[in-house]
Formats: C-alpha cells, structure tokens, sequence
C-alpha cells in the first residue's frame, strides 16, 4: 500500500484550552483518492503535540468488534470517503506519526510499527533505528494450530467485506460482485471433478495390487483379473495363480499370501508415519482443576472442574512445565472424526494439506490390498476434505476466512460420500447430519451440486468398467411380505447389539493391546501381527478371501432359478454357488460357512480399526452386517423348506419355489445397514444409500426400520459411536451439537474465581496501563500450561472486564518485540526462545478511546516533569513501549455467574464461541473456554451421562 502523509495539527486557540478538541483529519493519496480518518488529539497547553491515528482494526485480526466496525465505517461517511476495492480485502494499519521534536521521547511504538515490512511509517533516524523491520502483525490471518476458530469474528468479517462490496458503485462494481458470487460456484465445479479423479485413480490402482496377491495376468501384469479374464468365459487361462508358478506348492502359495499381505501393510504403515504431527493433547486427561497437588492456584485459576492440566513441580516453578504430548498419523484411520472436529471449527494443521492427500491415497490402496478389514469409503471423505481445502487456497474469499472455508469443506465431504457409494443424495444427507456443525441453506445447494458432480464424472471415468460408479448395486424383483416385517426388527436389534459390541471390543483391545508399552512404542509390530493374522485365517475361507466391496454384492444379489422343484429334490439353480443352496444338505454347509466368515470379519474388524493405517469402517461394518443378515435369510428359507405350512409362511404364494417368498438378499442388505447403523448411528443417510444402492422403492421401509431399530438398541447400550471413540481417545475438543444437554447446574457452581496476581493470567490496568513484556509473557506460558493455546487474557481496570487480549497474538507481538531486542544487540540466535525476555520493555493495553486520549496526555505531562538519567542522557520511563491495542478485543461476551450450564452450552454450539466471560454483578469472575466446558461435559458430575 502507497505510503500515508502525516497529518499535522495546529494549536487549538486559547480560549478554548481548557477542552479536550477532537478532529478529524483525513488525507488524499494521490493514486487511490481515498484515505482512512486519522483520528488526532491535543490536550490543553501542549503546543505542536502530534498523536498517533486511532487504531483501524485488521479484518483479519481476531480483535475485530462490531464497535470498532462501526466506528470506522461511520467515520469513514462522515468524510465523505469513497471505499475502493484494496481497502475490502486489505484493510489500512496503524500508522506512527511523530514530529521531530518529540520524536526523542516516543512513549508508545504501534505493534505494527515493530512489524512492518510492506509499509514504512515515518519516524526519524533515532526511533527508526530501534525499530526491528519483520513481518506484518496484520498479515497473520492464519489460527495457530490445533486452537479453535471464532465463529462470530469469522461471520463479522464476512458481513463487514460484503457490505463493502455491495457499497462499489458502477459497471466496475457490479463486476466485482459478480466474480465474488461466482467463486463458491466455480470451486464446486473443481472439487467435485478432482474428488472424481482421485477416486478413480485410487479404485482402479486398488483392483490390480489386490488382485496380485493370489495370481498375475499372463498377457498384462498390470491388469485385475475382471479385466484379464473378461473375454474367457468361465475358465481363464490368460489368469495365472501363484500356485501354478511355485509348481503345485500349497504350502508355499499359503507363505507367499502371507508375506505379500504382510508387505503392503507394511509399506501403507511406513508412508503413513511420514505424516506424524505432534500435538498439545495430553493422551488421558490428568488431574481435576482446583486439586492441590503441587500446582499454584494461580494456574488453576480459570479451569473448570474435569479439565486435564499440567503438574508443576517444586524444581521447575517459574517456568512453563512440559505438558503431555500425544502423536497423531494426519493419513491414518479414516479421517472422518477429525473431519467432524474440524468443521466444528478446530483446526488441525496438516491434515487436510496436500502431502496428506498424496500419501494418504497411495497407502489407502496398500493398505485395501493387503487384505486388512478396512475399507476406503471413509477415507474417501477425508480425501475430498482435503481437496477441498486445498482448492480453498486459489479462491480468497474462501482462503482469508475460515468460518467461509468450512462451508466448502462440508460441500466437499458430500462429494466423498457419493464417489464411495455412488450416491449424492447420501452425500448430501452425510454432509447434513454426520459431519457439518454449521449448514446454511447455501451451502446445501452447493453439497448437492457438488456430490452430483464428481458422481458424473466419475461415471464417464468407468473405473470397473461396467458403466457404474460401485461394484455392489444390486436390485430386488418383488416386494416382501408382511410376516418378514418381525424378522426385519430382529436383525435391526441384533444390528445394534452388534454395533455396541463392536465399539467396546475396540475399546477393550486397544485397552489391552496398543496400550502395551512395547506395543505403543513400536506400532510397526501391531501392524505386521494384525497382517499376518488377518491372511492366515481368512486365507482357507471363500468369504473372507474376497475384496470388501465384491464381497458385499455377493452376499446382497438375489439367486436366479430355471424351474421350481419339489420340497424332496435338489433346487434347480443357474449356478452353483454356495450362497444359493441346491439341496437340503447344502444349507447346513452354507450358514456354517457364512457365521464362520462372520465371526472372523467382525472380531478383524474390530480389532483392525486403530491401526497407523487408512482404514474406513463403512463397508467392513456393512460385510458384517450382509453376512449376518445371509444367515438369517438362509435360515428363514430353510424352515420354511422344512414347515412349508407354518403360520409364518401362510402369506407366501402356493408352491415351493423359494423365490416366490423370501429373498436372502434382502436380509444381507438390512443387516449390512442395521449393524453399520449401530457402529456409526447414522439413520436417514444410510437409508438413503441403501436406498440408492438396491434402487427398489419397495425396500426402503424394511431397510428403515431396522436402522431406527439398531440406533436405538445401540444407543442403549453404549451411547457413544466408533467416530465418538476415536475422538475421546484423540482428547478433541468437540462439543456435539446433536445431542440435548442434562444439565442441572450453574456456572458457579464448576467456575473457580479468578485470582489476580503477577502470574495469574489475568491482565489488571487499574493502576497503570503499562505492564513489561516479561510480565505478560509469564501469564502467557501459565494460560498456555493449561492447554488453552487459543485463550485470551482478561484486562480489568476496577474490577470490571473491559476486554480480551488473544493468547495467539500476544503471543506474536511478544515475539516480535524479542527479535527487535535481539537485532538492536547484535545477538545470534537460532530460536526466540534462546533469547531472554527484556524486564525493562514496557507494553501498552489500552481498552477504549478515551484511554488512548488519556495516555497520550499523561505521556507528554509525565515527560514534562520528570525524567530519568543514565550515563548523562535523560529518556522517558516508558521508552519504545509497544500498543498492544490494536489486538484487544474491546466486546466480549460475557455470562452472569448464576446462568445456567444449559445457556453456556448453547452459546458455544450455536454462536460458535471459543471462551465466555463470566461477571458477578458487572464485574470479572473468571473465562470459561471453550475446551474446559468440554472436558466438564465429558468427566464433570454432571456429565455426558445425562445426555440423550
């Protein structure tokens, strides 16, 4: 941005000396024409006095307020200023301006003067010399990781840049609202291609390497055995298995499926640790606030009861003590958890960055074709995530707001949904009830579009060449009848006992297993042992050998007949198989078979999910289901074979053809919805998958009421889901919105009352609004003990809350002034924090206006009448003190003490809060964050316990 003139003032007139005058001055850029309002003053006698501009707010800082929205716009009309296009998404910055004469006692220096690169503030050759030229304070639009973002900043800063826009005038203005409106648009039309290609690129490498572990194409290497053998009808010659090649060897073909089994996932685990990113979580949460071992109670100050925090010890007492770090794998599992943590608005660095997606997708291939029990359509919405944000970086409406990025992010999980199903109204319906926390209408239409895209394009791709998007889609010829209705509810029940259990033998073998010293150290072996067993037990078994998804469509297809039969002989089938009984004989055989398979894939598959792998638990949850789902089918057939003239069977059609009454198709896919439903508690959206899947309107309200069923009984026995698992094991700070809270008290009843020291985080301008950097620094490292990285420091004057100072930009500006100290002294170093804070470094907090007013006079009276002298030479007191003003956030929202929990959860889920300000009859008690509340809700008295 052009440099800015100074604005000088003239001395008011005698006679009126004895006011404050405020002006209000404004310059003309010679290239722009327009200018911010520089706001000035002059206290009485204080001749050729020349005053900094008022702070003008960073859009992107996140001490934005309604207030000091208001008061730039209105200053801005009042001067008649035209709003050009640079001033909507680069707003102005602070600038210094100082005369000569008293350019030699600068009590205050702006923050953004000690950081600025793009813009050169005019000082003389003495203050300039002191100032360290870094990076802009008002470019840090970026949340610092793993904090939370403000939802209401984020919407104020929206609202703000829209006003702006609507406000350009002309054809030029109607142009640039046009190319805003249409950005969300075209990203749509980008995302949902990409999720397309990525998602074909991953099914199609995944066919081959699967198939590649019990036999090669003769012709072709690279093609799967669909392709290799589409033209030989029932034998295939050109389809050579491993057995042919290792000369008969059984035994050798037996070690040869294990090694490459344990191979691939061996590979997928290698590519998934390059992704490891170390967190601020603790594993376990650890002791409850307000305890007395050892901790200082000013570091405890602001903790509700049941937040983890970190121990100080006796011999480390005045530094900050090293919280508990946890690893997290940003490609491991399948990444819907932490996409649902995300867009409830925290932010995880990383896991939606581009080298996430790469590895991500090449090991969720390895891992698919190592025979593991782990599907790729979760994974699949973690990867649109990805793509969708990285897509966000090349559009800045969406890339300088976070809360606008979200919106995109849910419109890219849709589309992930709809690749790995073949269903965008499932996507839609995913992104709407599992994933998103904020869902305007907008971003519905822009779900929908999305998912119906990359569906589109993904069916001109043909990945299985086939002209469908997924290898399972089946179809069902007649309806059912209203005796299988109470089978229906059976298998719904057995669905959610199933998923129940299913959650808590994870929970059990993690308990046992990953948690092992020897194991958690080196989750390489947990990798190879779950392989190696995984191959040697399903290696003897048809059902288990299978591919997930192919599996799946077996187990759901309907059998095909060429005449009925009577009940004594053998049932006249098209083909021989397993799944379509031919004789009497041939049922026992076949449920064994199929309960074997099912015992082996569920117990697998709960035991597989937590491995450093991408690993999803749709389809493996669903193969579960089907095969339970088969069983029944099969045994409902059989009896009726049995007791033909059952009461039971008394609504089949005369006749003993078994096609006629009962379909064990139809049982495999409301098991497979029935025990998903229990694992993951979806409801609408897996109906509507399924629906999409089978495309028979006659089945939707047997698949229906047996997911309602699931979810209920599953809901009964363990509240929590596999997703709410893995979130409580990852200690995310998410507050689910879906759920009605049980609370019975108040917030004086879990909130401790501040304590106001010199290390409590808690910044007291009472008697001066001066505080040294070391000072603040201290309370920074005691809120940052207690994992409040995203926080902010309460600033009191009287005991009342007059506003916010964010813990991450404090943190910046406390940074920013060590470096200048470290450049003015020549000393080398290699990390800030190798360099000690300076005790005599002064910072300024101011809260309103008039306190600004107020400083600036009480600075030119204190330089008046007393100054200190060091080695001949008199400097202020408050030499080079730096305003941290422009970072305060003078509107905080603020909860009388006595409102009840049941409000305090309402302000954090609907309003998106990070931290609520709790008052006592107008002045401070203590800030409530955000996580704290969530820990309370999770290990508190009144706990999740009380939920529904």
């Amino acid at each position: 941005m052009p440099s800015e003139s100074v604005p000088l003032i003239s001395r008011a007139p005698s006679a009126a000396s004895t006011a404050a005058t405020v002006s209000t001055a404004a310059t003309v850029d010679s290239e722009t024409q327009t200018r911010s309002p520089v706001r000035t003053f002059e206290p009485p006698g204080s001749a050729g006095l020349v005053l900094p501009p008022t702070i003008r707010f960073d859009l992107h800082s996140p001490g934005i307020t309604p207030r000091s929205l208001h008061t730039h716009v209105q200053t801005a009309l009042h001067t008649n200023q035209r709003l050009s296009l640079p001033d909507i998404f680069v707003p102005p910055r602070p600038v210094s301006v100082l005369t000569a004469d008293d350019a030699s006692d600068q009590a205050s220096i702006p923050l953004s003067d000690i950081a600025s690169s793009d813009e050169h503030t005019t000082t003389t050759a003495a203050t300039a010399a002191s100032i360290a030229v870094a990076a802009d304070a008002s470019k840090r639009l970026w949340y610092d990781d793993f904090t939370t973002i403000d939802w209401v900043h984020d919407y104020i800063k929206e609202s703000f840049r829209v006003k702006r826009l609507r406000d350009l005038p002309g054809f030029r203005g109607r142009l640039i609202r046009a190319r805003d409106a249409s950005q969300g648009w075209i990203l749509i039309l980008v995302i949902g291609s990409s999720v397309a290609c990525v998602a074909y690129l991953i099914d199609a490498a995944e066919q081959r390497v699967f198939d590649w572990r019990s036999g090669y194409c003769g012709t072709n290497w690279f093609l799967p055995k669909h392709d290799c053998c589409a033209d030989s009808g029932d034998t295939c010659a050109a389809w050579l298995e491993w057995k042919l090649a290792l000369r008969g060897s059984a035994l050798a073909e037996y070690s040869l499926y294990i090694t490459l089994s344990v191979a691939l996932a061996l590979i997928a685990v290698l590519l998934t640790f390059t992704t490891a990113s170390t967190t601020p979580f603790p594993k376990a949460p650890s002791t409850v606030a307000g305890s007395s071992r050892g901790i200082p109670s000013d570091t405890n100050a602001n903790l509700a009861p049941g937040a983890p925090v970190s121990v100080i010890s006796e011999a480390h007492k005045g530094q900050p003590a090293a919280a508990p770090r946890s690893i997290i794998y940003t490609a491991a599992g399948s990444g819907v958890a932490e996409v649902k943590t995300i867009l409830s608005g925290f932010v995880i660095k990383k896991f939606l960055g581009s080298y996430t997606l790469f590895i991500k997708s090449i090991a969720l291939v390895l891992s698919i074709s190592s025979g593991l029990n782990v599907g790729k359509e979760g994974p699949y919405v973690h990867i649109a995530s990805c793509v969708g944000n990285i897509a966000c970086r090349f559009f800045s409406k969406f890339n300088n707001n976070d809360g606008k990025r979200r919106e995109i992010l849910s419109a890219a999980a849709s589309a992930g949904v709809a690749v790995a199903f073949g269903s965008p109204l499932g996507g839609v319906l995913f992104s709407l009830e599992e994933v998103s926390y904020y869902f305007p209408p907008k971003t519905l239409i822009r779900s929908f579009l999305c998912a119906v895209i990359s569906a589109l394009v993904l069916k001109l791709l043909n990945p299985y060449g086939t002209g469908r998007i997924v290898i399972f889609e089946v179809s069902y010829d007649h309806d059912w009848h209203a005796f299988e209705f109470l089978i229906f509810v059976f298998i719904g029940a057995c669905g959610g006992v199933i998923g129940a259990a299913f959650g808590r033998l994870n929970v059990w073998w993690t308990r046992i297993w990953r948690r092992n010293q020897f194991i958690s150290q080196h989750p390489v072996v947990d990798i190879i042992f779950m392989a190696a067993v995984t191959a040697a037990i399903s290696y003897f078994n048809v059902y288990t050998q299978k591919p997930a998804s192919e599996l799946l469509y077996d187990l759901a297809r309907t059998c095909t007949y060429r005449t009925a039969s009577s009940l004594d002989s053998s049932l006249d089938y098209e083909e021989d198989d397993a799944l379509c009984p031919t004789s009497m004989a041939m049922y026992a055989s076949s449920i064994w078979s199929l309960t074997a398979a099912f015992v082996i894939k569920s117990v697998l598959t709960a035991a597989t999910i937590g491995l450093k792998i991408p690993a999803g638990i749709y389809v493996p949850s669903m193969v579960s289901g089907a095969l339970f789902g088969r069983i029944v089918g099969l045994s409902v057939q059989w009896l009726q074979y049995k007791a033909p003239h059952l009461f039971l069977f008394s609504s089949c059609p005369a006749g003993n053809d078994p096609r006629a009454c009962t379909i064990p198709g139809v049982y495999a896919i409301v098991g497979a919805g029935a025990v998903m439903a229990g694992v993951t508690r979806m409801t609408v959206t897996l109906a509507v998958i399924l629906f999409e899947l089978t495309g028979s309107l006659d089945h939707v309200l047997p698949i229906s009421v047996a997911i309602l069923i699931s979810k209920w009984v599953a809901q009964a026995l363990e509240p929590n889901s596999i997703y709410d698992v893995v979130m409580h094991n990852n200690n995310f700070p998410f507050l689910d919105n879906q759920r009605t809270p049980g609370f019975s008290l108040t917030l004086h009843e879990i909130v401790p009352k501040a304590t106001i020291s010199s290390t409590s985080p808690v910044i007291d301008i009472s008697d001066s609004a001066y505080i040294s950097a070391a000072a603040l620094r201290t309370k920074l490292e005691v809120l940052q003990m207690s994992g409040e990285l995203d926080g902010s420091l309460p600033i009191l004057r009287n005991q009342v809350l007059v506003g916010l100072l964010p813990a991450p930009e404090l943190e910046y500006a406390l940074d920013k002034i060590k470096e200048r100290d470290a450049n003015a002294s020549g000393i080398q170093y290699n990390d800030l924090a190798d360099v000690a804070d300076n005790y005599e470094n002064m910072c300024h907090i101011s809260a309103d206006d008039q306190e600004i007013q107020r400083f600036y006079f009480d600075r030119s009276s204190r330089h008046s009448q007393s100054s200190l002298h060091t080695n001949g030479s008199s400097a202020s007191i408050f030499t080079a003190a730096a305003d941290l003003t422009p970072f305060v956030d003078r509107a905080p929202i603020s909860l009388d003490i006595n409102s009840p929990l049941a409000m305090v959860h309402l302000m954090f889920v609907r309003l998106g809060l990070r931290m609520v300000c709790v008052v006592e009859d107008g002045k401070f008690w203590a800030v409530l964050h955000k996580k704290r509340f969530i820990e309370y809700c999770r290990f508190g008295d009144d706990n999740m316990d009380t939920w529904f």
